[in-house]
């Protein structure tokens, strides 16, 4: 697990295949700004709360239940934007070490997000 201020993620799966993560965040958190994946698929599974996204300049308000894919190439973001907690399941696959990505993050190393297939918009 590992956590920074108002966030915190558990690792339940890493496999080459397959990364998911569980991240709870607390109320009015940035989760990720706008960056897309060249060979990957990024899926997000709210189990609580409501999650704001913006998927290829479109805004989504997903609730517990709903899921919603970035696909490679495709532009997004998401952020917790509402007054309460929200729990989400995040999986990328496949994995790309995604759970080594926020971990090295987390603890403040250096880190290259395009080692991880991850590439940052302005």
């Amino acid at each position: 697990m590992t956590e920074r201020p108002g966030r915190r993620a558990l690792v339940k799966v890493s496999r080459e295949e397959l990364v998911l993560m569980e991240f709870e965040m607390e109320p009015e958190t940035d989760g990720a700004g706008p960056h897309f994946h060249r060979r990957h698929i990024d899926s997000f599974y709210v189990l609580e709360g409501e999650l704001e996204l913006t998927v290829d300049g479109e805004t989504v308000h997903a609730r517990p239940g709903d899921l919603v894919h970035a696909a490679p190439g495709v532009v997004h973001s998401f952020k917790n934007s509402s007054g309460g907690r929200i729990r989400l399941l995040n999986i990328h696959t496949p994995g790309m070490r995604f759970d080594e990505y926020i971990r090295r993050m987390d603890a403040g190393e250096d880190v290259d997000p395009a080692e991880y297939d991850s590439f940052a918009v302005d």
